[in-house]
């Protein structure tokens, strides 16, 4: 990050110690943290009770996963191996304890009633470079495909590590799991991860055949990660040691912060140089988890209650099924956060990383449904972030710095998007900043939609109007190579987009008046706009090689869209 790198340090100490000041010790830390193993791949984790505690914030294996009311959670489908939990209570007045110590437990590759695992004290500052054998895995599944033997990694540099691993005879493929989750599938005999943080990782595998069968999991390695920024290396060690907690340069109370505005945007010179506008919403993505007081984590009509079930939809053709960590669907937080987390820091920025689906089991094609029906047909996990109901606004100048991904099925998106609903009176108005389709990252496309008559009954008459010059901007960039600002500035009666600064379209149109408008920023694959003829921007596949076929699944390659920060400015 440019201006970023240069003023973090100093600014963010300042605002840390505000931070720390103003919530340091409000209510106590809870105790007695303790974890049993309960079943095949799940454990319980429990604590005593604080008085005045309202709710408590769960951080297993370095990331928040839930908060409950209950002293207890239960984490379920969890890989071989170690895992770690700490937990910190929050008031009634929205204050945080201090977090507890940190305790792990070994989950068994059978679970054995008469033999299970307990969890063990580590501590806050527990060694992370510690080698210990992990829990020993039997050379064969209940099938008859071997485990793959000799697991290691190497650290490429920047935050890269490559994995590799022993053939296995009858092998078609293999199955990857990086810090417990589903990571992908390759048919070679090693695996990429990029974009980690500093710490330690962990890596599995499972070989599998041409029937689908798949061997038992292969022993956990584990590689600290020494630096996100250089090339000096490190090498794995197989060992039973708890994953690494977030990155420490990440602000920890970043995510319970409540204010639009995040306090560490007032660092950055730019939030000051733009005439006669003033801050009103940010997010430096400078923590280790979403900010729940700006963000839900889905798209607003996906994961709705309707009455009598939360609802599922998929709109677009599109293949994900968005992960909804903060959502109060708890089966939704039971069933999906533990497979898939998609929300990833580095303490300076968020990562939006799709992964494939392990849940999928049917090849449906509905439309909408239950949570076990919709999660079951989807090929990829994705995340969405927005903010309805928490912010929108009428006019201002909107900004995020955007990497997007290079690669085929991609359809990262930063759009506005209308806040009242058919009964309320809308036109379902819609501002896309940026879209793109990943297997062109050299096209960026801005639009603005409306909808005329809409009703309870009637989706309106739509109207797509495409900005001057050209909707569709090309300036010779491949804007996957590095974060770009994509912006607009929008005022009565006309909308102006920006990349860097520099304008590529424009619009005039009294229709942009009619009502304010909230923010998203997603990461969704495939859908019909991908699939659609080359002249209309898509691969000008033929219909049985839509995508997903095959050889992307096989090519899949857990593609990210990067938010370095998001803001919202008004006139003053």
């Amino acid at each position: 990050m440019t201006s970023k790198k240069l003023v973090k340090m100093s600014c963010l100490l300042l605002v840390l110690y505000g931070c720390l000041s103003s919530l340091a010790m409000a209510i106590n830390t809870p105790k007695d943290l303790r974890g049993t193993e309960v079943s095949q791949s799940t454990v319980k984790w429990e604590w005593a009770s604080v008085p005045g505690a309202a709710q408590y914030e769960v951080l297993l294996d370095g990331s928040v996963r839930a908060t409950t009311p209950d002293t207890k959670y239960y984490s379920r489908n969890l890989w071989q191996g170690d895992h770690s939990l700490t937990v910190r209570a929050i008031g009634s007045d929205g204050s945080y304890s201090g977090r507890t110590y940190t305790v792990k437990i070994t989950v068994n590759a059978q679970f054995n009633p008469s033999s299970f695992s307990q969890s063990t004290v580590v501590g806050q500052s527990g060694s992370q470079n510690t080698s210990v054998s992990s829990t020993s895995t039997p050379a064969k599944a209940s099938g008859s495909i071997q485990t793959p033997q000799n697991t290691r990694g190497n650290e490429t540099g920047n935050g890269g590590v490559k994995w590799e691993w022993d053939s296995v005879s009858g092998a078609s493929k293999y199955e990857v799991t990086v810090d417990g989750a589903y990571a992908g599938e390759t048919g070679d005999l090693h695996y990429l991860s990029s974009g980690l943080w500093v710490g330690e990782h962990s890596m599995t595998v499972k070989a599998i055949d041409a029937s689908g069968q798949r061997s038992a999991q292969s022993k956990t390695v584990k590689l600290n990660v020494t630096s996100a920024g250089n090339s000096s290396s490190s090498n794995s060690v197989v060992s039973s040691q708890g994953s690494a907690p977030p990155p420490p340069q990440a602000d920890q109370n970043a995510a319970s912060v409540q204010s639009m505005i995040d306090p560490a945007s007032y660092g950055y010179p730019e939030v000051y140089q733009k005439s006669n506008y003033e801050l009103v919403f940010s997010d430096e993505f400078n923590g280790a988890a979403l900010n729940p007081y700006r963000w839900h984590s889905q798209l607003r009509w996906d994961g709705e209650f309707n009455g009598a079930r939360y609802e599922y939809r998929v709109i677009n053709g599109e293949d994900q099924f968005y992960v909804n960590v903060l959502g109060p669907d708890q089966e939704h937080q039971r069933k999906i956060v533990p497979v898939y987390n998609p929300f990833q820091f580095d303490g300076s920025r968020l990562a939006i990383r799709a992964a494939k689906n392990p849940l999928k089991t049917s090849n449906s094609k509905r439309t909408y449904g239950s949570l076990s029906e919709m999660s079951a047909q989807q090929t990829f996990l994705s995340g969405a972030i927005s903010t309805h109901e928490k912010f929108s606004q009428k006019y201002g100048y909107f900004e995020a710095r955007i990497k997007i991904p290079s690669h085929v099925g991609t359809f990262p998106a930063f759009w506005l998007f209308h806040e009242r609903r058919a009964w309320e009176g809308t036109q379902r108005t819609e501002i896309d900043i940026m879209e793109n389709l990943g297997h062109a990252p050299w096209y960026v496309y801005n639009s603005f939609h409306y909808y005329k008559n809409v009703s309870t009954n009637y989706g309106g008459d739509a109207t797509f109007v495409h900005p001057k010059p050209s909707g569709q901007i090309y300036t010779g960039t491949d804007y996957s190579n590095d974060y770009h600002v994509y912006a607009v500035d929008w005022t009565p009666g006309r909308v102006v987009w920006y990349i860097d600064g520099q304008q590529v379209s424009e619009m005039v149109n009294n229709e942009a008046n009619f009502e304010e408008l909230y923010l998203m920023l997603n990461l969704a694959m495939g859908g019909n706009w991908t699939n659609f003829p080359t002249n209309a921007g898509g691969l000008g596949r033929s219909s049985n090689e839509r995508f997903p076929n095959q050889n992307d699944l096989n090519e899949f390659g857990n593609p990210a869209l990067e938010i370095d920060y998001v803001r919202v400015f008004r006139r003053k």
